[in-house]
């Protein structure tokens, strides 16, 4: 077989753990809200170690003290200086104080109807799409800004529906801290803890509920957000079927390997747009999934991403099929495993820079 041989590559592009390249934007909107509960830890930390807020150094509670404060508990789903008054009533008082923390510090990072992150996140993709859409040989029209192309109504409208889903995924991590807090309070107060046990007991749910589920709330989002950019960018243009750039998991001892869900995921492709939006297939196919949509143009890509998805992939990431793009779709589709790989070594950035 033949190819072009004044085939220029674009830049060079290799296998990588963050298909989606929005890795800074995951991290950093993860950092924020991790921010927000580290500062309410904080508060506790110092408020109940320092001050002994709830007066555990001198006070011990009867019988009826503990029957009263856990059947206060059971009706409830820096503190104030709660050490002078009814053991029930601190309960209460302390999770109105945190519900007032968290509305604002935590839910202050991001809005019903604005997230910087998942904007950036959405941007992204839509870049991302109108270069797999010039790596697979098809124009995506007149160079325009991502900026100005989420500014049509029907991305605003997939905007605000992600922006009131980060803020209600987020309000209910936050609902799930306050009841885990406040029933390690009823508890510590009930068995007369002293107050550094409580700061630990408190501050360790603030940390394994809320830092954990806003972590992967950022992550699992900003991909998300990501995904549907590219899917609406590649139904923008024409594109009726995708497939999936799987992500590539770093092993403990530096070799890499694809994520095994999301290879077998990707191996069922290409999928029409209308059955891959908003199906099982669809990134984020798991938790801090960080995979990626690319088109599968016409008949020939579709044969060809059904025959060898992996090489398929890795062919578009080197710009292969920026020029005589048939020709190299049907040789991909009728390669078997060997010729597959033989495509994609002869279009790797190795051998075209020799």
């Amino acid at each position: 077989m033949s190819f072009n041989p004044t085939y220029e590559r674009p830049r060079e592009l290799t296998a990588s753990e963050d298909p989606t390249k929005t890795k800074t934007i995951r991290e950093t909107y993860g950092q924020r809200l991790r921010g927000a509960f580290g500062r309410i830890n904080t508060a506790i930390r110092e408020r109940v170690t320092e001050d002994d807020i709830f007066g555990l150094e001198d006070t011990y509670l009867t019988d009826d003290e503990i029957d009263q404060l856990l059947e206060t508990f059971a009706g409830v789903d820096g503190p104030p200086d709660l050490s002078t008054i009814d053991p029930g009533e601190r309960v209460e008082r302390f999770e109105a104080w945190l519900d007032e923390a968290m509305d604002s510090e935590v839910l202050e990072v991001i809005d019903r109807d604005e997230n910087v992150w998942i904007r950036r996140a959405y941007e992204r993709g839509v870049e991302d799409a109108d270069s797999n859409l010039k790596r697979a040989g098809v124009s995506a029209g007149a160079a325009t800004e991502a900026a100005d192309v989420v500014e049509m109504p029907v991305h605003e409208r997939k905007l605000h529906v992600l922006f009131a889903r980060n803020y209600a995924e987020l309000d209910g991590i936050c609902d799930a801290v306050a009841q885990q807090v406040t029933r390690e309070l009823a508890d510590g107060l009930a068995e007369g803890v002293n107050p550094r046990e409580m700061a630990r007991r408190l501050t360790d749910r603030v940390d394994k509920i809320g830092k954990t589920r806003a972590t992967v709330l950022a992550r699992t989002e900003t991909i998300n957000a990501h995904t549907q950019a590219s899917v609406e960018r590649y139904r923008q243009q024409g594109v009726e079927e995708v497939g999936i750039e799987p992500e590539v998991q770093v092993q403990t001892a530096g070799d890499e390997a694809v994520c095994e869900q999301c290879a077998e995921v990707a191996s069922q492709g290409p999928w029409e747009l209308d059955e891959f939006e908003g199906s099982e297939y669809q990134p984020a196919i798991h938790p801090q999934c960080r995979c990626a949509v690319v088109p599968v143009v016409n008949e020939a890509a579709a044969s060809a991403y059904l025959e060898h998805p992996k090489q398929f992939v890795a062919m578009l990431r080197a710009g292969a099929f920026v020029a005589d793009s048939r020709e190299r779709y049907e040789a991909l589709a009728a390669a078997d495993d060997d010729g597959a790989e033989e495509l994609v070594a002869h279009f790797s950035p190795q051998q075209t820079a020799a």
